[in-house]
């Protein structure tokens, strides 16, 4: 019999999940405790889970409105349309602290409480205590109690952008679902107001700095009438003059009349090519800014309020809406969307000339305006010149009496853009809306107690598979003859049932009797078939009888119940025949017999046994046996009777090792005569050498294994000891397994 070597299991095939099946079933006490465990400890954990409800609110941007009339009339950039890029920057100002103090005071006047309220779980693991507040110098209570609130109301919102819309989604979570909603009410509320309130403070700037405007206007009038007034109080002659050319007179003063209302015609016309100049000259200045920028080009009305250009603006809109569309639908190589883009580009460009035509018609009439006033300029200097040739007072008059005009124009300019910009900042509205107001969640979000409970029985199982495949690939113990037929590559002769105190029907006694009855009927053909071999080997001469059996039985380690196997063999096979012989060969260790139930049958047996003095030579084997019989055997048949050898005190181990070296073997030669089986008891394979001496000249070599008991690493080194030495086992005794009822049934059922 070869002995096979154990398969490595670094180096083995790869384990399979129908390989661990038959793991977790062996190991299913250990899958069912773990799993009942940890389902007992989620069952008490599940209900102290405090889940969180979100509240779900949309805030939508309108697209911008063009600036106001008196913005564009003073000269100053308009403001910039809203993008979409600036949706980052609004999401960042709804978690600001301005927008959540806000809302954290209208919190407070509902009466809602900031300080977090612990859950279950943090009171059943003693963390039910509140935050700890660090107050540093200088710091009041109230303010840090607000950036408390405020840290904890952050923490509790998420925003995020809504596909490529101007809409941001904001989320609040929080374990009560009507204080969540009501949180982010508050929230989004105070974000609206905030926005209205900034938009409506830039315009009340703009109308404040207008009205300081117009009051230094009216300062400059009153300074310019009081300039008039002095002026007549010094010129009182030529005031008079004045007054008698304005009645009319000779045809001197008729030409001065005439003279004087050119004048006035002039200085009218030059005032209004100066204000059409000025006019022009601003909206150049915008189309230059603007650095050929199409978007910021459309927003000046000077290019906007052009029938091509709105036009054509419109139709781009349209295009660029019909391109998202068509993108979202049929993917960027699509022929329609190639095409699409075509007449975006044909459309931008088409936009792009009619802007340039308007940008040139505006220096075209710019042009004209600076020729026109230059022109009125000159007409108008040549006649002051000539009328300051004849009378310098009425030039002087003339002079005062323009800059009050010129004043009294910028006072009423002002105070037109100032009733506008009022009318505008009482209609104004924001650019901001609440797309969908939050409500109260009406489930919480992921994970639930539902989920965490399903979550907490799906881990449950593969824990407790883990468990089990863990424990049987920790565990180097065998538990299944098969494995230990597997291990060592020696055949199973008997399996011998766990023997167990609570067996009132004797059910495992009789499956061990079975037991050693199979293994008595593989011995016996054993023998026999050693005899015939004989036979066929045999002479003419050969006249002596059939030498006795010798049936050594050990175990790798102590504590395998080698020395019941022995006796229980021993028993069996004195039923059949007188002539047994149990040979206790543990001279280290000897059985106390006495003290285990056994009764000797011979009334003038020696006071002492003594195997090492039969060893020695010192006394014959006849003069040391005992005839015993087993006093835990229970039937009706006659209690089965054998001899029994083997010493009474413990042996030196060098002399022990050394008896057995050179006496052994002539003492079973001697005894095999006598004897039809000898059942020796040897002593652990592993523990002392004196078992592979008794391997040696036994016949029937047993291996002892116990399930739950014997290890892997030492039953291989066992079996490797005893084929090195020359006496390998030839079969394995596997004892400790649990029982399956026996072939015949319990002892009353035989009875029947």
């Amino acid at each position: 019999m070869t002995q096979r070597s154990p398969k490595n299991r670094a180096g083995g095939p790869p384990v399979t999940l129908a390989d661990m099946v038959p793991v977790i079933w062996r190991r299913r006490g250990v899958v069912l405790l773990v799993f009942a465990l940890l389902l007992l400890l989620v069952a008490a954990l599940v209900p102290l889970w405090q889940p969180d409800y979100q509240a779900r609110a949309q805030i939508g941007f309108l697209p911008a409105t063009p600036a106001p009339l008196a913005q564009r009339d003073n000269g100053t950039s308009p403001s910039a349309i809203f993008q979409i890029s600036d949706l980052d920057t609004e999401m960042a100002v709804l978690r600001s602290t301005a927008v959540l103090s806000a809302a954290r005071s209208v919190l407070l006047g509902d009466g809602l409480n900031f300080d977090p309220q612990p859950s279950k779980l943090a009171k059943w693991l003693g963390m039910a205590q509140g935050p700890q507040q660090h107050i540093l110098a200088g710091e009041s209570r109230e303010a840090v109690r607000e950036a408390r609130d405020i840290t904890i109301l952050r923490g509790k919102i998420k925003t995020a952008q809504l596909d490529n819309a101007r809409v941001i989604e904001v989320f609040l979570f929080d374990p009560d679902p009507a204080r969540a909603r009501q949180m982010l009410d508050a929230v989004i509320n105070s974000y609206v107001w905030k926005r209205q309130n900034d938009l409506r403070g830039k315009l009340a700037d703009q109308y404040d700095e207008t009205l300081r405007q117009r009051d230094a206007a009216l300062t400059r009038q009153q300074q310019q009438q009081q300039a008039l007034l002095d002026w007549q109080d010094a010129h009182p002659l030529a005031l008079g003059a004045l007054q008698g050319a304005f009645q009319g007179g000779a045809g001197q003063n008729r030409a001065d009349d005439s003279a004087s209302r050119s004048l006035e015609t002039l200085r009218q016309q030059r005032e209004a090519a100066q204000i059409d100049l000025v006019t022009l000259q601003s909206r150049q200045q915008a189309t230059d800014q603007a650095n050929g920028d199409v978007a910021s080009l459309l927003r000046l009305p000077e290019i906007s309020n052009s029938d091509a250009v709105r036009e054509l603006n419109l139709r781009l809109a349209q295009l660029r809406g019909t391109a998202a569309d068509l993108a979202r639908r049929y993917g960027d190589r699509h022929p329609l969307v190639q095409a699409n883009r075509a007449q975006i580009a044909q459309a931008e460009g088409d936009l792009q000339t009619a802007i340039s035509a308007q940008i040139a018609a505006i220096n075209r009439d710019a042009q004209i305006a600076a020729t026109r006033l230059a022109r009125y300029d000159a007409e108008y200097r040549r006649i002051m010149a000539e009328m300051t040739a004849n009378n310098r007072d009425w030039l002087g008059f003339v002079q005062l009496q323009r800059a009050l005009d010129d004043a009294g124009n910028e006072v009423a300019i002002l105070s037109d853009r100032a009733r506008l910009m009022q009318s505008q900042l009482a209609a104004m509205r924001p650019d901001v809306e609440i797309l969908q107001a939050p409500e109260i969640p009406g489930k919480p979000v992921f994970p639930s107690r539902r989920h965490l409970a399903v979550l907490g029985g799906a881990a449950a199982i593969l824990l407790a598979m883990a468990a089990a495949i863990l424990r049987d690939y920790f565990d180097r113990a065998l538990h299944r003859a098969h494995d230990a037929e597997t291990l060592t590559g020696l055949p199973i002769f008997a399996v011998l049932p766990r023997m167990t105190k609570r067996d009132p029907q004797g059910r495992a006694a009789d499956e061990e009797n079975e037991a050693i009855g199979h293994l008595q009927t593989i011995i016996r053909l054993r023998c026999d078939r050693r005899a015939q071999r004989q036979q066929q080997a045999a002479t003419v001469q050969d006249d002596v009888g059939t030498p006795g059996r010798v049936i050594c039985v050990t175990s790798p380690m102590p504590g395998d119940g080698k020395s019941r196997l022995a006796r229980k063999i021993a028993t069996r096979f004195a039923r059949n025949s007188p002539r047994v012989l149990l040979l206790d060969g543990d001279l280290r260790r000897p059985a106390r017999l006495m003290d285990e139930g056994f009764a000797s049958l011979q009334a003038n047996h020696p006071a002492v046994l003594d195997l090492q003095g039969v060893l020695q030579g010192d006394c014959a084997p006849e003069g040391a046996v005992l005839r015993l019989r087993d006093g835990d055997f229970a039937g009706d048949e006659p209690v089965p009777e054998y001899d029994f050898l083997g010493a009474e005190n413990a042996v030196a181990s060098a002399l022990a090792g050394q008896l057995m070296a050179e006496k052994l073997a002539p003492l079973m030669a001697h005894l095999k005569t006598r004897y039809d089986f000898i059942i020796i008891d040897a002593p652990p394979v592993l523990s002392v050498a004196d078992a592979i001496w008794l391997m040696r000249v036994a016949d029937d070599r047993l291996l002892l294994l116990r399930a739950g008991k014997s290890h892997r690493d030492d039953i291989i080194d066992a079996a490797n000891r005893l084929a090195q030495a020359g006496c390998p086992a030839d079969g394995i005794v596997f004892s400790g397994v649990s029982r399956r009822g026996a072939y015949y049934g319990s002892k009353k059922r035989r009875k029947a």
